[in-house]
């Protein structure tokens, strides 16, 4: 992968040469060379060209989840058990594929690049290669035309797809993607036990829970201080209430997690304000309404609602081109995994 903003990968959205291919699909054909890792559309992909994008998914992969990322196991739709270093070692090759495809798009769409997009596919080369050793330019056989055509290309591809998504209308309110943070202050009807399990309180422990709350409710409510949240959390403080906590969720995760009674109840108190004392199976609660609409949460909902959503709607076009460009196109047939592996994760 190349600039995380450049790359469109399944697991995320991070995705673009003029030199637009064919699109004439399978037909043509090439000699592999010593250094092909993959063949695609009539096209040699050398070791150098996928050690860019691999290098690139490599080092923001150990950068956002630690150097031990490779080490982790991951488990299939059909259960079955493969590495992180398998799958990113697939996805690099995807990648790769999907911007290829793209830019066979680019000539019916009227797409090419500018002279600040070549501008800036200079300035990310210059920053890619003056990170590279010696070796690594010997092994992988790489040069500064290579480095500069594959970001070229990315940016190329990047331009496609996001025409492409423009025609996807995707419009998510507010209200669909609402996130709602409450504070819950929570008086526990059950004990917990060494064992583990856990007692109901018999009915004059279940009263004192409810004086307690009610008591609590009293304070939050008097107009004698100014309520903040951190008074709310110094009486959950004060009462030992361990599990009192911030909730942030959606109304159905709300509605699942106190059912539909409590989560109307919830909707229909305002910022800033507090439920009764509310009796669940579980003990006593008060509500502290943080936010109805908590902003921050919601845009990021609504963010990754717009993303699947795009993303489903580019991925059914996709589908369709890949097969036009090249359908005999497979990652288990189309590369040689012996030159693949002197890529190292």
């Amino acid at each position: 992968m190349l600039k995380g903003k450049r790359i469109i990968s399944y697991m995320a959205v991070m995705l673009g040469l003029i030199m637009v291919l064919s699109g004439c699909g399978s037909g043509n054909t090439v000699e592999r060379t010593s250094t092909t890792v993959l063949q695609f559309n009539g096209e040699n992909i050398t070791v150098g060209e996928v050690y860019l994008y691999a290098n690139t998914i490599a080092d923001d992969y150990e950068r956002v989840y630690g150097q031990d990322v490779w080490s982790l196991q991951l488990t299939r739709e059909d259960g079955s058990k493969t590495d992180m270093k398998s799958v990113t070692r697939q996805d690099v090759i995807e990648d790769i594929v999907r911007v290829k495809v793209l830019l066979t798009r680019a000539g019916s769409m009227g797409i090419s690049l500018t002279a600040d997009d070549r501008n800036d596919a200079e300035t990310e080369t210059e920053s890619f290669w003056k990170n590279l050793t010696d070796a690594q330019i010997e092994k992988m056989e790489l040069s500064r035309d290579i480095v500069k055509r594959c970001m070229e290309e990315n940016i190329l591809a990047q331009k496609v797809y996001d025409k492409v998504i423009e025609g996807a209308g995707v419009e998510v309110s507010d209200e669909e993607a609402r996130m709602t943070t409450i504070y819950d202050m929570y008086f526990p009807c059950f004990t917990d036990q060494e064992n583990g399990t856990l007692v109901r309180m018999n009915a004059e422990e279940k009263k004192a829970q409810y004086n307690k709350a009610l008591q609590a409710y009293n304070t939050l409510i008097s107009p004698i201080d100014e309520v903040t949240e951190r008074n709310v959390e110094a009486l959950s403080a004060y009462y030992g209430l361990s599990e009192a906590s911030y909730v942030t969720a959606s109304p159905d995760e709300l509605k699942k997690t106190y059912g539909k009674d409590i989560a109307d109840m919830l909707y229909k108190l305002e910022d800033g304000s507090y439920s009764l004392v509310t009796e669940t199976e579980y003990g006593y609660h008060i509500f502290y309404m943080v936010a109805l609409t908590d902003r921050e949460a919601t845009d990021k909902k609504k963010e990754r609602i717009e993303r699947e959503r795009k993303n489903a709607f580019f991925n059914n076009r996709y589908k369709d081109w890949l097969r036009n460009v090249d359908s005999s196109y497979s990652y288990e047939k189309s590369v040689d995994f012996e030159v693949y592996d002197s890529i190292e994760f």
